[in-house]
């Protein structure tokens, strides 16, 4: 029986139940006809901003002020509540004080307002009774009224199409661009904003969620990745609301080439407990969002100015082929300084070839040392010739990919310049390769890079459509989230095609899917709350065809010798108890037993010893096993994520699981192919294939028996909240692999 990579989860089921309905409803908010601001004023505030810069920025249709206290509003009409607007709304934005709140509500549910964007706080942000009290009436609201909510606590909505910028700040236009992001943080979007619109380039969307009592960030990211001119999607977000919502936008962003560029906060970890599974230590829940993304394509970014400068540099109309980079710059201590953030940047600096060499000795002055980054001094650029010839070399080598130009400031291209005229001249000639500006500090853009040049005749900020990028730092690490999500698609396509027919055969013993399935949930069920012995996990693991160590149960040394005579000396000695999980803590393990001496003594021992350690344990009796000589130990583990559910751990195994903490994890389920990159994640992975002599493991079986288990995982999910399967000992290449040891610990007692 075959199980493909692609067989369905237990709890299979769409993440949106009807988007073309929630489509609909969003299309109210980010393409309204009309849009009405309630608490509009004539002071100064946030919700009279708003109103001023929808009317001031391009919005066509009408914008209505709602305010009880005004007849106008400078040369507009105020009305006193939605009730009295002339005209249909489609999208209201509240700004009144929360106590106003319920009364707002009443009045945009008999107008039939098509959405409300509820700017005011006082909400569950407010670790008050009150707080929660005002969000769960906003949440009925919602589901009563089938009004959609963008909020509280929010910021307002940005839409190129709509021409609407429905914010606060001092904005002289709306840009439109290529980008469209969802905040969580209100005060992220002038962060976000300024910047962007000082250096020339905008968006199509922008929304601020707050406490997202309705709409979440992934709500808005799955619209935003219908909208042809976006091409790069960002997010910046405490806790995503729905995990499953956002898994499926990221796999239709990578199946669409779209980038998700996510600022995710919470990295720092309060101590977790590790509960009686070694693969909790292994994952926390920041190292386990950081693998979904890795495996879902979203380049995680960890501060603001890295999240502008990543979606900058992925206005790139092509992916790097590689990771091979290099730099022209005016000074050699910024070569040192590129070398020093390069590795954590995720960047390569390649050796110049010895034809790269040749070609830039005649053309840099005898003074400069030739390497990549290559400093041509400041003379580069007042002596055209060098920069022209510096760049030619480096567009003409065969071991580059990506040419970046770092400059001292953030300054404009004179385009018809000799340097400009290069620069276009190389991209034009080079359509393979990548080419990006990077100032070494960010600031104000200005006209000329240097005084010593005259005024620009033609100076741009970006080229090629892609803005030049600012500061070392950020802009090197943008260039590597290039590389990693260029490598990410190459990786995806490859795996795509190697899905195709691999799949993993299950034992032809009769059962069913789904009653193979049962079978095991039956196992962990008839467990309760406690841990499943060694024994019990064994069984589930055999449904699933993973090897396991031979044994038997002995309840006396009699039932023990003969268990010895089956099994063959030398054997193993474990307790096998329920409450004795860690039974080398316990020194209830005995190996290498080799004669009917030994394990009459090893026997007792084993019990005396379990007794000592857990006096009250119940204790079924002595396990005899075979000896596995030789392989590599390794952990197999599933631990549940409160979010992502079943996550799949693979790490190095035996004492140094908590030490070493070297591990690779993925969501289940997993192919055979999937397996071999979470093998080729682990440091540890040359030791498997033969470091120092020793013969490679059997890496093949290994990725097969990850692959079932990570079925396993599927099938057991919601009733178990850690597996361990530890050791896994992976033997030589032809010899398979054996599961020495196995705990599984249930998620608790079902009512």
């Amino acid at each position: 029986m075959s199980i493909g990579p692609d067989a369905p989860p237990t709890t299979s089921t769409p993440a949106w139940t009807d988007w073309p309905a929630l489509r609909r409803q969003l299309d109210l908010i980010f393409k309204p006809r009309s849009v009405a601001v309630v608490g509009a004023s004539q002071n100064e505030s946030y919700v009279s901003a708003i109103w001023r810069n929808t009317r001031r920025l391009g919005f066509p249709g009408p914008v209505y002020a709602v305010n009880p206290n005004y007849e106008r509003i400078g040369d507009a009409p105020c009305y006193p509540s939605l009730l009295d607007v002339p005209g249909p709304v489609d999208l209201a934005v509240i700004g009144v004080p929360a106590r106003l709140i319920p009364r707002v509500l009443e009045q945009a549910a008999m107008k039939q307002v098509g959405a409300l964007d509820i700017i005011t706080s006082g909400f569950a942000e407010i670790p008050t009774e009150e707080g929660a009290r005002r969000q769960a009436a906003l949440r009925s609201f919602a589901q009563e009224t089938g009004i959609r909510i963008v909020g509280p606590n929010c910021f307002g909505v940005l839409s190129a199409p709509a021409r609407m910028l429905a914010y606060p700040g001092t904005y002289e236009r709306l840009i439109d661009g290529a980008m469209a992001v969802a905040l969580q943080s209100g005060q992220m979007v002038p962060c976000i904003l300024t910047p962007c619109f000082d250096r020339g380039f905008g968006f199509r969307y922008v929304i601020s969620s707050g406490n997202e009592v309705d709409l979440e960030a992934a709500d808005f990211l799955r619209y935003f990745l219908e909208d042809p001119q976006t091409r790069v999607l960002g997010c910046y977000v405490e806790q995503f609301r729905s995990p499953a919502k956002l898994l499926e936008v990221a796999d239709l962003a990578a199946e669409m080439g779209k980038p998700l560029v996510v600022v995710k906060i919470g990295r720092s970890e309060a101590a977790r407990q590790a509960a009686q599974a070694h693969t909790a230590a292994l994952a926390g829940s920041d190292e386990i969002i950081d693998a979904v993304f890795r495996q879902r394509g979203i380049i995680r970014v960890k501060d603001v100015d890295e999240f502008v400068e990543t979606m900058a540099a992925f206005h790139s109309r092509r992916l790097p082929r590689g990771n091979r980079v290099a730099a022209i710059t005016l000074s050699g201590a910024v070569c040192g300084l590129i070398h020093d953030l390069a590795d954590e940047a995720g960047v390569t600096f390649p050796a110049l070839t010895p034809e790269t060499v040749a070609q830039l000795e005649p053309v840099v002055p005898d003074y400069v040392n030739i390497g990549n980054p290559l400093d041509i001094t400041g003379i580069g650029v007042l002596q055209s010739k060098i920069f022209e010839g510096a760049v030619d070399a480096l567009s003409e080598a065969d071991n580059l990919d990506v040419i970046v130009y770092v400059r001292g400031v953030p300054s404009m291209l004179d385009t018809q310049s000799a340097v400009g005229k290069a620069w276009l001249r190389a991209i034009e000639r080079h359509p393979e390769k990548v080419f990006l500006f990077v100032s070494i500090v960010g600031g104000g853009v200005h006209q000329a890079a240097s005084s010593l040049a005259g005024p620009p005749a033609e100076p741009v900020t970006m080229v090629d459509g892609v803005p030049f990028l600012q500061g070392l730092t950020p802009g090197l690490k943008a260039i590597g989230a290039l590389i990693r999500y260029a490598r990410f698609q190459e990786s995806r396509r490859a795996q795509q095609q190697l899905r195709r027919g691999d799949g993993i055969t299950l034992a032809d013993d009769g059962l069913a899917v789904d009653a193979r399935a049962e079978r095991a949930r039956t196992l962990v069920r008839a467990a309760g709350s406690r841990p499943l012995t060694e024994h019990e996990g064994k069984e589930i693991l055999a449904l699933y065809g993973i090897p396991t160590t031979r044994e038997q149960r002995a309840t006396s040394i009699q039932e023990a010798r003969r268990a010895a005579l089956t099994v063959g000396y030398p054997v193993a000695l474990k307790v096998d108890s329920p409450e004795i999980t860690h039974k080398t803590e316990a020194r209830a393990v005995l190996l290498d037993v080799r004669d009917d001496e030994a394990l009459e003594r090893g026997f007792q021992q084993v019990l005396d010893n379990a007794r000592s350690y857990a006096p009250s344990a119940e204790i079924r009796g002595v396990l005899v096993q075979e000896m596995i000589r030789g392989g590599h130990e390794v952990i197999l583990g599933m631990k549940h994520d409160p979010d992502f559910g079943p996550v799949v751990v693979l790490g190095l195994g035996g004492i140094f699981v908590e030490v070493v903490r070297d591990a690779a994890f993925r969501l289940p389920p997993l192919a055979p192919s999937d397996a071999r990159q979470m093998i080729n994640d682990l440091r540890a992975a040359p030791v498997l294939r033969g470091a120092r002599g020793k013969p490679p493991a059997d890496e093949g079986a290994l990725a097969d028996v990850v692959a079932r288990f990570s079925r396993l995982c599927l099938d057991l999910r919601g009733l178990v909240r850690a597996i361990d399967v530890n050791p896994l000992v992976v033997l030589e290449e032809g010899r398979g692999v054996k599961a020495v040891d196995c705990l599984i610990v249930p998620a608790g007692k079902e009512t």
